[in-house]
């Protein structure tokens, strides 16, 4: 259908009618098939997580601060620790826009500074952990340099949303333990944790559309599930393995080595993306975990507005074009888990 089509063009932008795989030399054929699932991993959300982008560099982030590859918020007091947030798949492309309620409210009534980095999706997900730890800590130390955070010793907390709560516990099984086993990683609070196959983060997609036509039934959700279909199907068929690294399984091995400070496992009563029981069940006994349960969505910590002309045509159309507004997200439970988060991180 027209419906179909025009959400394969969304999911993958290396498909063009005069550039189809089966068209192709074998030598580029797979390169072009992972270049699909690449370009988004689930397209959808690298279609939008390009329009949060466009609409991040002509809008005023105010209370915000750009500091190296990092956006920095503070608080009306002087912070006496730092958090270093990750947004979600697409979102996280622009923290200071789909998340300001959230971070905002924290920074203020935790009294910290708040780091959020943020990055493009991708399959490899330990490379995506280790650039998000990179910019951080170039980000904190040029913060500090300018006097804005806490200085060498001051608490570090990490807070991550969805894939960015993978991406976060990847960097805390990388850290592992120090001499007497003491951790090594900093407290973690996981958000919404999320840890798809590709093939289940097209449902992420699909959710997201549903949710920016109003969050009703998401007619076009399952031409968007369709198109990404299409993709795994031709990949399948070329021999090319479409699929994020670590895996889930690889992930759960992964955990044996998890040793953060502290870690707090926010999840909410509406969330069918979530993935945090798998993670509980894989964590290692000397875990200290605490779980926190609340209501609301996938989208809880989010709270994003935007004009469908900002955002790119093809996904547009799919929303149904006009000079309307599209929201995602809850700005009420978003303020709401920010004051969670300020009680969760004194005591800590």
């Amino acid at each position: 259908s027209c419906v179909c089509m025009l959400a394969l063009s969304c999911l993958t932008p290396a498909f063009t009618p005069s550039r189809q795989p089966w068209a192709l030399p074998p030598s580029t054929r797979a390169c072009r098939i992972r270049a699909a699932a690449d370009d988004g991993v689930g397209g959808s959300l690298a279609v939008l997580g390009g329009s949060l982008a466009r609409v991040a560099d002509n809008t005023d982030a105010v209370g915000w601060q750009r500091v190296g590859p990092g956006w920095l918020r503070l608080g009306p007091a002087t912070p006496w620790a730092t958090v270093h947030f990750v947004g979600g798949a697409a979102l996280g492309i622009a923290p200071q826009l789909a998340y300001d309620t959230l971070l905002s409210r924290l920074a203020s009534s935790a009294d910290v500074a708040v780091i959020a980095t943020p990055y493009e999706l991708g399959l490899d997900h330990r490379k995506l952990a280790r650039r998000v730890a990179s910019d951080f800590d170039v980000a904190l130390e040029e913060s500090r340099a300018q006097g804005l955070a806490p200085p060498a010793g001051a608490p570090v907390f990490r807070v991550g949303h969805s894939l960015g709560a993978k991406l976060l516990a990847l960097l805390a099984c990388e850290a592992g333990a120090g001499e007497g086993g003491a951790p090594q990683a900093d407290p973690l609070a996981l958000l919404n944790f999320n840890n798809f196959r590709v093939a289940d983060s097209v449902e992420l997609a699909s959710k997201l559309v549903g949710e920016m036509q109003g969050g009703g039934a998401a007619p076009y959700g399952g031409a968007v599930r369709d198109a990404f279909a299409f993709v795994q199907q031709l990949g399948v068929a070329q021999g090319v393995a479409v699929e994020v690294s670590p895996t889930p399984d690889e992930l759960a091995a992964a955990l044996a080595g998890y040793a953060p400070a502290a870690t707090a496992v926010f999840t909410f009563d509406g969330d069918s993306l979530d993935c945090s029981a798998e993670l509980l069940a894989a964590l290692p006994p000397t875990a200290g975990v605490r779980r926190f349960e609340r209501a609301g969505s996938h989208t809880a910590p989010v709270s994003l507005r935007l004009a469908v002309s900002d955002i790119n045509p093809q996904l547009a159309a799919l929303l149904g074009g006009g000079s309307r507004t599209v929201s995602i997200g809850d700005a009420e439970a978003a303020e709401q888990l920010a004051e969670a988060l300020a009680e969760w991180l004194w005591p800590a």
